[in-house]
């Protein structure tokens, strides 16, 4: 049996009413729910009492999590379909930071001034607090360590992919521009053992770093080294990674960004720019509704956008450098590869 269209009316009010998706999502993450299903099917008076919670409450949430296909539901109780048993703490490529992250109150706030920012061209940081995005999260710790972690578990997703993409075997040094906690490199140096990398980022990223390289094996290969990519970048690598970083950042700022890596390359070295490539007219793919949902978060926190490659050839041209091709990713992500002019 077909199943009937929805009215307008009612599909447009389901759009509205979609931030429960977030908040549902947040709220089992937060309270460990997934991680008490685990692998098995479980009653719902089982998963309560094992999170501290009220059976009635719990069991409503668990309904919730099969409506947005993260668990089933049978006889025997509930169990976590494949995409939920991605908010498990313990699961390969856990996700659960990333729902933790979207849940908390700094991001409902910023997002609940989308109509202001739209209307004055801020950012939510700005017009809450007059102070840069980076100044703000600074404000709230955990979700400062929340934030990274979230980083985290997106990046090394993406870094396999990365690492299958392009060919890193000519290639010998290579420094992360705004690496964080080093996320990205792991995975590129297991399958290139004659590489050896650098993560360089603020100051306060050296702990997280460090213990991340430690805990993935590659300590002996890569470091860390603080400094502010708007001043200076390590000179005379073979290879710059800027992955996920120019779309936080408005023209003037992304250029002044790329601009320094260009004074720190040789003539032979490369530029791997690595960014999700918006469309020039939206045509009902598959990733884009992500990538406008990104595009107003960079614009709503940090006044950054996602870019076209056209776009992203003018601002690498206007740096001094030359696009010479750009590579897909089996992801969302893609390789542009820039070299000096």
């Amino acid at each position: 049996m077909t199943t009937p269209e929805l009215p307008p009316p009612v599909k447009l009010s389901r759009l509205i009413m979609s931030v429960w998706v977030s908040q549902a999502l947040h709220a089992a993450a937060v309270l460990k729910i997934p991680d008490a299903l685990g692998t098995a099917t479980r009653a719902s008076a089982d998963v309560a009492r094992d999170v501290g919670a009220p059976h009635d409450t719990v069991h409503r949430l668990l309904r919730a999590l099969v409506v947005l296909e993260a668990a089933t539901e049978t006889d025997a109780g509930f169990a976590l379909t494949p995409m939920g048993a991605y908010l498990r703490a313990d699961a390969p490529d856990s996700m659960r930071n990333w729902a933790v992250l979207w849940g908390r109150p700094s991001i409902w706030s910023a997002w609940g001034r989308l109509a202001d920012s739209v209307r004055t061209g801020e950012t939510a940081p700005q017009l809450i607090a007059g102070m840069g995005t980076f100044e703000w999260v600074a404000q709230d710790p955990e979700g400062a360590d929340i934030f990274n972690r979230s980083m985290q578990e997106l990046t090394v997703r993406v870094s396999r992919a990365i690492a299958q993409a392009y060919d890193f075997s000519a290639l010998r040094t290579v420094v992360d521009v705004g690496g964080g906690h080093g996320a990205l490199l792991p995975a590129i140096l297991r399958a290139n053992p004659r590489l050896t990398g650098l993560v360089y980022d603020l100051p306060q990223c050296a702990a997280g770093a460090a213990a991340f390289l430690r805990e993935q094996g590659v300590a002996d290969r890569c470091r860390f080294e603080a400094g502010d990519f708007f001043e200076r970048v390590p000179a005379a690598a073979d290879a710059y990674l800027v992955k996920s970083v120019v779309h936080d950042w408005d023209d003037a700022k992304s250029r002044a960004l790329l601009a320094r890596c260009r004074e720190a390359m040789r003539a032979d070295s490369v530029l791997l720019l690595i960014e999700i490539l918006a469309p020039e007219r939206l045509t009902g793919a598959a990733f884009e509704s992500m990538i406008v949902g990104s595009d107003l978060n960079m614009m709503l926190m940090t006044g950054g956008k996602e870019r076209t490659e056209a776009q992203y050839r003018a601002l690498l041209e206007s740096a001094g450098l030359a696009v010479a091709r750009v590579v897909p990713t089996p992801g969302a992500m893609s390789i542009v590869e820039a070299r000096r002019n």
